[in-house]
């Protein structure tokens, strides 16, 4: 492993390094240095350029429907019409992907993926078609026994699995829906019908969003499963654009958002929406139906946007104007790979 690579995933999964850079990055001392604010701003800079006519990541929306109610996600007001990406579209898409030598493909978008019965294939078809880093992010409550072998072969290489407490008590209160002893039980499954199988993929990773309500229990839930799994993320809660109450203390600078310059996000139908944080699809970019990729990203509208905030204008963009997601404390172009 390099050691840039290692220090990113100790930031990333190391509970008590991730809180001091947080913690670090929000003083006033640190992000107005001036040694640093060259190094940063120069790191910015490389970043944008290098992502310029190309994400460096492509978040594909199999559907937007979700089994779940969990009480910091937003799903349950969302108002845009809930659906199934067509095999037709994804393949189209996956197949641009590789034209413009796109090589990081996320399968899920604002919903629960496993509910799609092609899911599976979709991941499969990505990687037999030469997607060098194919991940998703699931509740893992819908995984059937039977589709554990279809996952590991499928070749999908990160799945982030989101399991936000240590007691079924705790998990009822955040994820209403769900059944904690499942869920516990898929988890336990998956690890050991891989491990059984001598594979190294997929690298099977814990998401915890730290609450009020779990915070508690984020120390348990360390000692419990660290020895399990491959890696545990802790994060913390964010206010979805202003649409959901967060709790966590914001402060500091605003950078101009990394999604902007890394990811573009694909509805189930085709719509190009402005980041991940956009679940009702404010903004639309432009539709893969229509216009290919690499024009939507280098198109008129995503390129005013990022002007804005690279000025500092995020007042000028109703969505980012209240969104804490791109504070330099929480997501930081430090962490972007």
């Amino acid at each position: 492993m390099k050691i840039s690579e290692s220090i990113y995933n100790r930031v990333l999964y190391d509970y008590r390094v991730k809180k001091l850079v947080g913690d670090l990055l929000s003083r006033r001392a640190i992000y107005n240095n001036p040694l640093y604010q060259k190094l940063y701003n120069n790191l910015l800079k490389r970043k944008m350029n290098l992502y310029k006519d190309i994400p460096f990541r492509v978040m594909i929306e199999n559907t937007n429907a979700c089994n779940a109610n969990c009480v910091f996600c937003p799903h349950k007001i969302m108002k845009r019409k809930v659906g199934l990406m067509t095999m037709g579209l994804y393949k189209r898409i996956i197949d641009e992907c590789l034209r413009l030598g796109i090589n990081f493909v996320t399968v899920y978008g604002f919903g629960e993926p496993l509910l799609d019965k092609y899911f599976t294939e979709r991941i499969k078809y990505a990687k037999n078609s030469g997607i060098k880093r194919v991940t998703t992010n699931t509740n893992l409550m819908y995984l059937k026994k039977e589709m554990i072998p279809k996952l590991l072969e499928s070749g999908i290489d990160e799945i982030y699995i989101s399991f936000d407490a240590a007691t079924k008590e705790t998990y009822k209160k955040i994820r209403p829906g769900l059944d904690f002893k499942t869920v516990e039980g898929n988890i336990l499954s998956l690890v050991k019908a891989r491990n059984e199988k001598g594979l190294v993929k997929p690298e099977i990773v814990l998401s915890f969003v730290e609450t009020d309500m779990n915070k508690n229990e984020t120390k348990k839930y360390l000692d419990k499963w660290k020895n399990v799994v491959d890696n545990i993320s802790i994060s913390y809660v964010h206010n979805w654009t202003g649409d959901i109450k967060s709790n966590v203390l914001t402060k500091g600078k605003k950078d101009p958002c990394r999604l902007l310059w890394s990811d573009i996000v694909i509805s189930w139908n085709g719509d190009v929406q402005l980041c991940c944080n956009d679940y009702e699809n404010r903004i639309i970019l432009g539709n893969v139906k229509k216009t290919k990729i690499d024009d939507i990203w280098g198109g008129k509208r995503l390129s005013a946007i990022r002007s804005f905030h690279e000025e500092g204008n995020f007042d000028k963009i109703g969505i980012c104007k209240n969104c804490q997601y791109n504070y330099h404390h929480k997501s930081p172009w430090w962490v972007a790979k």
